[in-house]
């Protein structure tokens, strides 16, 4: 088959970018052409398959692609782009969103948070997007992106959730893995340093951790200085890595600590096919692959809820990362975490419902 990835930008390397660049690499393992671009070009040559994975420019892009493919275009909704304006779904307060797509409410929380995307929001037509793209099979990573589609108007048989792709657990890594080997937890954070993600609340969770332990932070982002002036001599910033990978060998736990709807959360799921499990907030789509007790730990509330706002704040986080602290568990929930994503993540299940629905 020809297949063409669009919404691909190389300047940028995130989840959507790992996806393609892992389901472009398995497709042509078995023979298929595959083309990754940003913008969907201008002249669009003969596809046996399109997989749109930002929205198009503009309603006339998206109008051509459906022209020119019909029923050989697909989307896949890595994030919330469809029906949230600012696509992080959380509102001014830093409150989690559940509302669906309305003019006003949702211009003015861009326009109170993003005043520099004010102009570019304001006339962003986005009832037209979601109405042109409920005639396309869409593809989302977690069981909440399809309940979001569903509430903004979306037939749930268009709908599939379809997890990304990843290699095979590493079981002989893992096999080999010593947990704590002084004694102390070792605690790692993989990603964007932005205040979304939570690196801020993780480095005051880690102040208040009663177990002795070390956080390891790799990645950069804007917030990157900042942090690293607030942050203890027990806090080590790696920057950026080309082979961020590695870092799994040396954790004993990897904490995804995000404030906003993370769709899916890719580097959590990696950390499980590496063996490490995951301490987390109970936020968007992460509860697809987390099981509390068999692959890591939400933090809670005082009340035992995890999907409130009592339970994110790094006194919760703090609490389940302690938790964590014990050998056996570690290892029980490494066994787990092999597992599950063995279960989920299968390479043949993706490639074969990837070509065929």
């Amino acid at each position: 088959m020809r297949i063409l990835f669009t919404g691909v930008y190389p300047h940028l390397y995130g989840g959507l970018e790992r996806f393609a660049e892992r389901s472009a690499a398995a497709l042509r393992e078995e023979g298929h052409v595959v083309d990754v671009v940003g913008d969907p070009p201008r002249e669009l040559d003969e596809r046996d398959l399109v997989l749109m994975q930002k929205i198009p420019p503009t309603i006339a892009d998206l109008r051509r692609m459906k022209a020119r493919y019909g029923d050989r275009l697909r989307f896949y909704a890595h994030d919330h782009e469809l029906y949230c304006l600012r696509r992080h779904y959380y509102d001014p307060f830093r409150r989690l969103c559940d509302r669906t797509y309305s003019f006003l409410p949702c211009r003015a929380c861009a326009a109170v948070t993003r005043p520099q995307w004010v102009a570019r929001n304001l006339f962003r037509p986005i009832v037209s997007f979601i109405e042109e793209m409920r005639g396309v099979k869409t593809f989302v990573p977690a069981v909440y992106i399809k309940d979001n589609l569903v509430k903004n108007g979306f037939d749930p048989e268009s709908v599939k959730v379809l997890y990304p792709l990843f290699v095979k657990p590493f079981r002989e890594e893992a096999s080999s893995h010593t947990w704590m080997p002084d004694g102390k937890l070792r605690v790692l954070f993989m990603g964007q340093i932005i205040a979304g993600k939570g690196v801020g609340m993780l480095i005051e969770a880690a102040e208040l951790m009663k177990s002795p332990h070390t956080l390891v932070v790799v990645g950069t982002g804007r917030d990157e200085a900042k942090l690293r002036k607030l942050a203890s001599v027990d806090v080590e910033f790696k920057g950026w890595q080309e082979n961020a990978q590695r870092f799994f060998r040396e954790a004993d736990v990897c904490a995804v600590p995000s404030l906003w709807n993370e769709p899916f959360g890719t580097v959590g799921a990696e950390a499980l096919s590496h063996g490490v499990p995951v301490v987390t907030f109970d936020v968007g789509g992460l509860s697809d692959w987390l099981v509390p007790g068999e692959t890591g730990l939400f933090a809670c509330a005082p009340d035992g809820r995890t999907r409130t706002p009592d339970a994110r704040n790094p006194a919760a986080l703090a609490r389940a990362l302690d938790d964590m602290a014990n050998r056996a568990r570690l290892a029980s929930m490494s066994a787990h975490a092999l597992d599950i994503v063995e279960r989920l993540f299968d390479p043949d299940k993706f490639i074969k419902e990837f070509l065929t629905w």
